[in-house]
């Protein structure tokens, strides 16, 4: 019991996952797939809500009618939006409270409970995308409502005109098991499987790759020829007194600085970058560019680290190595990259010798 309350406690603490998830997917390429499926199974459930349309215990009379046909063209509409558009987290959310209203509304839309209970173990499916791409949170208010829906629709088994108490008792326990059982046993298992790949290769705090993370992924970046069209960057980023910071402020607004710097780097970082923070307030970044565009990189990256309004206020010490020169056949991967990491570390630390707030590049 007591490792079921630990587990259950873990599960409760789990951060949304928005970012984490698509991050994989991106990694993966698998963001298009997840764009089909997804919308192919809300383009799915609109098809099949017309189709009830004819069911003697589908909706009944001009206002469910209405009701029916507003919900199936949302559907349809909502699969349209998942191919068409890319995905982000309002969208996300977006798609999980209007399903939820769409399933609770389709269920009332049936004259017959067992219809209407077969209605509501979809809020199943809504569950599990809650449990790959949100938190816990948001799956435990899903499943309150899910589980209000559900006694709704089995209430007439249990209290109407044909009480039938072993059959509602039954119909009614088996759908909301499926409802509790696939979310949530999917999450807590995603956040037992994910703990060992997050502790080796993310960074928890902020998401992005850790030290090791960076170094099992540098050969993808790396592959590619380099040249002076497609040159090979390592940017190393230091922020500039940041003991201070937390000294005079405190670990908690200490972390937040450091969450802030994560989504900057990536304002002005490419979709194939990798991007690590490898110590408290270090972060790097590999990166592939055209030579001829580092001068122009360098001042972006100075805009999006700084805000004017930043409290408390920050800035970065920028060091860039840059290589231009092919792969040899006898470098490895990790070395080419360990070397561009300390031309890059010793830029750095000339910036920040300097007064920090400074981009310093060095040419391999």
């Amino acid at each position: 019991m007591k490792a079921l309350i630990e587990l259950l406690a873990v599960w409760w603490r789990l951060p949304d996952q928005f970012n984490t998830f698509l991050r994989y997917l991106e990694d993966r390429g698998l963001v298009v797939a997840c764009r089909l499926l997804v919308g192919g199974t809300a383009f799915g459930m609109g098809v099949i809500l017309i189709v009830m349309r004819w069911s003697e215990v589908g909706p009944q009379g001009t206002f469910w009618r209405s009701v029916n046909l507003a919900i199936s063209s949302a559907c349809l509409v909502a699969g349209v939006i998942w191919w068409l558009r890319p995905l982000t987290r309002l969208w996300s959310y977006t798609f999980v409270f209007g399903s939820d209203i769409a399933i609770a509304l389709s269920a009332a839309c049936d004259i017959d409970p067992l219809a209407r209970l077969l209605c509501c173990v979809v809020f199943a499916s809504i569950g599990g995308y809650i449990a790959f791409f949100h938190n816990p949170k948001l799956q435990l208010g899903h499943l309150v409502f899910a589980t209000l829906v559900t006694l709704a629709a089995g209430w007439s088994l249990l209290f109407g005109d044909n009480t039938d108490w072993g059959l509602g008792i039954a119909k009614i326990g088996v759908t909301l098991a499926t409802i509790y059982v696939i979310p949530v046993v999917s999450q807590i298992m995603l956040a037992m499987f994910s703990s060992d790949a997050t502790t080796s290769e993310l960074d928890p705090l902020t998401g992005l790759l850790n030290r090791r993370g960076l170094s099992r992924r540098a050969t993808a970046i790396v592959g590619d020829e380099i040249n002076e069209l497609n040159a090979l960057l390592v940017v190393v980023i230091d922020l500039d007194r940041f003991k201070k910071i937390n000294d005079l402020h405190g670990h908690d607004i200490g972390d937040s600085t450091i969450i802030r710097t994560a989504l900057r780097i990536q304002l002005w970082t490419s979709k194939s970058a990798l991007i690590a923070r490898v110590g408290g307030d270090e972060f790097v970044v590999l990166e592939r560019a055209p030579f001829g565009s580092v001068a122009k990189l360098s001042t972006r990256i100075s805009a999006a680290m700084n805000g004017d309004n930043d409290v408390p206020e920050t800035s970065a010490s920028i060091g860039i190595a840059i290589r231009t020169v092919p792969q040899t056949s006898e470098e490895a991967v990790d070395d080419m990259v360990a070397a561009l990491f300390r031309v890059a570390d010793s830029a750095m630390y000339q910036a920040k010798r300097e007064g920090g707030n400074q981009v310093r590049a060095s040419i391999v």
